[in-house]
């Protein structure tokens, strides 16, 4: 099971929140399918960055270089299962495709959002 820190919700949050924002900015410009294509994509998200928290937990006390390869072989192995996910997105059109893509980089997202964050907080320092 996975250890709850509360960086690990604080990101689980802020992908929550940045998903609901696209699926809020594209009902806004009329992108019904780029919306349905982010909330489609925020699960998968959700459960690639708790497998890779639990990947976190479980290599902690191996040697480095093991650690590393473990979590290497699963971030391609998370890349690779993106690909067919994509490649079905891309069956009902562009508009969803982009917002499946979307959803799948939420994390990615969120550890921007967390590093401007602290940025803008500590006024540039």
């Amino acid at each position: 099971m996975i250890e709850k820190t509360n960086t690990n919700l604080n990101h689980e949050i802020t992908m929550l929140c940045l998903g609901g924002i696209m699926a809020a900015g594209g009902l806004m410009f009329k992108q019904p399918l780029f919306s349905l294509g982010v909330l489609v994509a925020l699960p998968v998200s959700l459960l690639m960055y708790r497998w890779m928290a639990a990947t976190l937990v479980k290599v902690e006390k191996l040697p480095p270089r093991r650690a590393h390869n473990i979590l290497l072989g699963r971030a391609l192995l998370r890349m690779f299962l993106f690909f067919p996910i994509l490649a079905a997105a891309a069956l009902p059109g562009p508009a969803f495709l982009l917002g499946v893509l979307s959803g799948l980089v939420l994390q990615m997202l969120s550890h921007f959002t967390e590093a401007v964050w602290l940025v803008v907080k500590k006024g540039g320092k």
